[in-house]
């Protein structure tokens, strides 16, 4: 029997985002005779998909029609039950721009896709985030009594609620948690998370963990008494760059007799401002290189050439950050914040777990402990890192769980 699956992403593979797909989509190929995907967003630079994965941009036009959306919302009778079913949730206008902007997007999901002739064969429609999507798919699904499965990936900002870089709540969670076939976060803590604000009937929250590939390689330490931290995210507050800044030149004080290199790889609208603080309180014993937006296959490269020590992470929110995994699969000893799904996958083993808002101190502390006592050993990092993130073992299980939906 031929399977079938339609995929909705929001760029790939489009854009460099939605990197992670790049690795699950072979896996997905392998189980489906057809894969179909769907963008929300288009752009000139297209990455390639195996030959039996079809990418489909018609959509990607619907979405971007904001007017042509917006003048459809407000002639819905959908836009007024959202609000009068979320009365109590509303407490700003801002809260109801949230409703509108989510009727809005999944009217969209669900006239086009009501309308695609393709769906009746389809065996499962799968979005790769927790978002209108879902819900839209699944009323579908009941309205017209079709018989395909509805599944989702669940992450970060489209699981956790009121945090300061998340949306103040979701419109019709519960019953978008109800109404989708499977639901797979990507950690422990975001299963939980959800169970334990939506209590549901169902057994359809399931963990699947995202991945990385191996290398086959250990990063290489530095020698004598240099020292080399690495940290990859966007510069947002969020991110708290500033906080690693201020950290690492602290540690870097109570070690002048040790030459520390802070690199950082990212981009964002905070940058600026950090590389002038980083100019003024930078000391003599310290050197940061700030590496701006690049290529995956920079930081990989980056790990494999060059002595990486430590990577650092103290986000205020997070998933399982993908770049945590990254580094560990190189062997790379771990601080992170105790944020989202980070204590899955910073353990003793492969770091230190600090709270989810240290102060500086804290960060010292555990600056020293890695890289002056030598706390953490890399081979027992990749070891755990190999059971636990690699992708050929969980996209594997992913795609063929899926598969067995059928």
């Amino acid at each position: 029997m031929s399977k079938k699956i339609i995929f909705i992403t929001r760029r790939y593979p489009y854009y460099t985002t939605e990197a992670f797909i790049e690795s699950e989509i072979d896996y997905i190929a392998q189980k489906f005779d057809e894969v179909i995907i769907f963008p929300t967003e288009i752009s000139d630079y297209k990455r390639n998909v195996p030959s039996n994965v079809k990418v489909i941009d018609d959509f990607s036009y619907v979405f971007k029609n904001k007017i042509k959306r917006s003048v459809a919302t407000v002639f819905s009778i959908t836009l007024y039950k959202a609000i009068f079913s979320h009365l109590k949730l509303i407490k700003s206008v801002s809260d109801l721009k949230l409703i509108i902007k989510y009727v809005s997007s999944y009217l969209a999901y669900y006239d086009f896709f009501s309308n695609l002739e393709g769906l009746d064969s389809a065996d499962i429609v799968y979005t790769y985030w927790f978002n209108e999507a879902p819900l839209a798919f699944s009323e579908i699904k009941k309205q017209r009594e079709k018989s395909f499965k509805v599944i989702s990936r669940a992450h970060r900002y489209d699981i956790y609620e009121g945090l300061e870089s998340t949306l103040p709540f979701w419109v019709y969670r519960q019953k978008t948690i109800e109404q989708t076939d499977c639901i797979y976060s990507i950690s422990l803590n975001g299963k939980e998370y959800l169970e334990r604000k939506y209590s549901s009937q169902k057994s359809n929250i399931k963990v699947s963990k995202l991945g990385v590939y191996d290398r086959g390689l250990i990063a290489k330490n530095s020698i004598g008494n240099n020292h080399t931290i690495v940290s990859v995210s966007r510069v947002h507050p969020m991110k708290r760059i500033g906080f690693i800044l201020d950290s690492v030149v602290a540690f870097a004080k109570t070690v002048p007799y040790r030459k520390i290199v802070w690199t950082h790889f990212g981009d964002g609208d905070e940058l600026l401002t950090i590389k002038k603080k980083a100019q003024a309180i930078t000391p003599e014993n310290m050197v940061i290189n700030f590496k701006g937006n690049v290529a995956n296959s920079q930081i990989y490269e980056h790990y494999a050439m060059e002595p990486t020590d430590l990577f650092i992470n103290l986000s205020s929110s997070e998933g399982i950050p993908v770049s945590i995994m990254e580094a560990q699969s190189f062997g790379i000893p771990v601080i992170a914040t105790n944020v989202g799904g980070s204590c899955e996958i910073v353990v003793k083993q492969t770091g230190i777990l600090l709270s989810d808002n240290p102060v500086i101190e804290d960060v010292v502390n555990a600056l020293n402990s890695v890289l002056i006592e030598k706390s953490i050993n890399n081979m027992k990092v990749k070891e755990y890192w190999k059971d636990n993130f690699d992708a050929d073992r969980n996209y594997s299980e992913f795609s063929n769980a899926i598969s067995k939906l059928i």
